[in-house]
């Protein structure tokens, strides 16, 4: 040890050895001071970086309680809430702590530590306080004015106030630290100045004894001044090469940790940034995919309304002309009025189903919808559906093909309505199947869940189309060329009730090879019969 080698070559003089002793004593507790002040703010960077972490948490939970508004969102939000006030005070508490000690003098210009928590409270109560007014205005339907809200809490407090305010709080206790190490380097310059008065002094016993003291300390010294000006100038990559037992190689050794406890802090924050830029990023698309989404499902509806303005009018149209034409000029017989009437209730149970199917979509919006369920042999059903969609195909010459299982397929749920849906997918493909073509209806099972396949060599449906069209009013382009007729209800309402059925429907298709849609179902099991 450094007081050891200092005690033999100083002996000779009992008063010059207590001198040096308690010089030596004094310079230690004053590094142990500054050590212990560094340390101190290493502290308060911790507890920052802790704040900063749980508050952009935070914020993150607000946006996706905002935009989601899932079941467990608010309690996760109230957890996090209670994080960030458990790191302020943890943070109060240390920088409380901190300013018991002394202040550097170089740093009284500066706003306190705790006027930097304080304003980083105020702020935080401040963002909660507007996340709560974005909450209230989204409840009550203002959803244009609450995004604008979020968007300012995003980009003014978040972005401008919040993290700049988090910068200059860790800068102030980076200042503070960085005072602490001068005053280190000047207590390390004065143990150098009474190592060399001592090693003049020693000179007169033992000039050898003196020289290699000097030597002894001189290295560890000038690694560590080396060291802290590396540090200064923001070389966070630099260690102090002193692989000493003593107090010089402890001060090295701690003050490499220390570097890389604050490399590694900077890493994080900035790390941390990139992390919410990122995040502020993906809200903004998905903000962005949102109001994309709602401007299609606009033009959609609106180009529903003109379709289904048209499917009304064509046929009351045609009933109207049909009764005028029979009512005006000669008497007719009772198979001409006969013939009329047929034509009319074509046309009117047209109508039936078109105000059937808006009526039933209605009912899905509100969950008002009603089943009646009981057991269904999904075998005999889709061989039963299969016979009509024959009778559709007939006009076009298409082929309709069954592949079936030979025993009864139980499933619960409404007849009526899974007929309806065979018979959608069964008309679509008859629909849009050019002539001469097949349609394959195949069913399946493993005993747990019923899969109905139907495919069809039709016009094929565009890769960027197929997850729309279970969307209502919506028909893919290529529906629109081959059929004007048509409302974009069809596939809506198969899946509505597939859903209802605890069932999936799903789509692949190929322009121009044919389109397959799939529909599974979960059957009866025994337990359930």
């Amino acid at each position: 040890m450094l007081r050891v080698r200092l005690a033999l070559v100083l002996g000779l003089t009992l008063a010059f050895v207590v001198f040096l002793v308690l010089v030596l004593f004094r310079g230690t507790d004053r590094v142990a001071v500054y050590f212990h002040r560094t340390q101190t703010a290493y502290e308060v960077f911790d507890r920052y970086q802790d704040l900063s972490h749980e508050a952009y948490r935070h914020f993150k939970q607000r946006m996706d309680l905002h935009l989601l508004d899932g079941p467990n969102s608010r309690s996760d939000v109230d957890l996090s809430r209670q994080r960030v006030s458990a790191a302020i005070e943890r943070l109060r508490d240390t920088v409380a702590g901190s300013r018991n000690e002394e202040v550097p003098s170089g740093a009284a210009a500066q706003p306190t530590s705790l006027e930097y928590v304080a304003k980083l409270t105020a702020f935080l109560e401040s963002a909660m306080y507007r996340f709560d007014e974005a909450e209230t205005l989204r409840r009550s339907g203002k959803r244009q004015e609450s995004l604008a809200l979020l968007s300012s809490i995003l980009d003014e407090d978040i972005d401008h106030n919040f993290q700049p305010l988090i910068d200059a709080a860790i800068a102030a206790e980076r200042e503070q630290a960085l005072i602490s190490r001068e005053r280190l380097v000047a207590l390390v310059d004065k143990l150098q100045w009474a190592g060399t008065l001592a090693a003049s002094f020693a000179a007169v016993f033992s000039i050898t004894a003196g020289t290699l003291l000097f030597r002894s300390i001189r290295r560890p010294i000038e690694a560590l001044m080396r060291g802290t000006d590396e540090i200064a100038a923001g070389n966070m990559d630099y260690r102090i090469a002193l692989e000493t037992r003593d107090e010089f190689g402890y001060l090295a050794r701690h003050f490499d940790q220390m570097a890389e406890g604050l490399q590694r802090q900077q890493e994080n924050l900035q790390e941390a940034s990139n992390v919410l830029e990122q995040k502020v990023d993906e809200r903004t698309r998905q903000l962005h995919r949102a109001i994309e989404e709602q401007r299609r499902m606009d033009d959609a509806r609106r180009q529903f309304f003109a379709d289904i303005s048209h499917e009304l009018r064509t046929p009351l149209t045609v009933i109207r002309g049909e009764a005028e034409v029979t009512l005006r000029g000669r008497d007719r017989d009772a198979e001409e009025y006969k013939e009329t009437l047929y034509r009319v209730q074509e046309l009117a149970v047209q109508l039936s189903k078109l105000v059937n199917d808006l009526l039933f979509l209605a009912r899905a919006e509100t969950a008002t919808l009603q089943f009646e369920r009981e057991r269904v042999d999904l075998n005999g059903l889709v061989a039963n559906v299969a016979e009509d969609i024959e009778v559709l195909a007939y006009d076009k010459s298409i082929a309709v093909e069954l592949d079936n299982v030979p025993a009864p397929v139980w499933v619960w749920g409404d007849k009526q309505r899974l007929r309806q849906v065979l018979f959608v997918l069964g008309d679509n493909a008859c629909r849009y199947s050019r002539p001469n073509g097949r349609i394959a209806i195949t069913l399946r099972t493993d005993g747990r869940v019923a899969t109905l396949t139907v495919n069809d060599q039709g016009i094929g449906i565009a890769p960027h189309e197929l997850e729309l069209i279970f969307d209502r009013y919506y028909r893919s382009t290529n529906a629109r060329r081959s059929a004007e007729d048509g409302t974009g209800l069809g596939l809506p309402v198969a899946k509505t009730i597939v859903k209802a059925h605890g069932g999936e429907i799903s789509a692949s298709s190929a322009e121009g090879a044919g389109t397959t849609f799939i529909v599974k179902l979960p059957q009866v099991q025994e337990s359930e019969t």
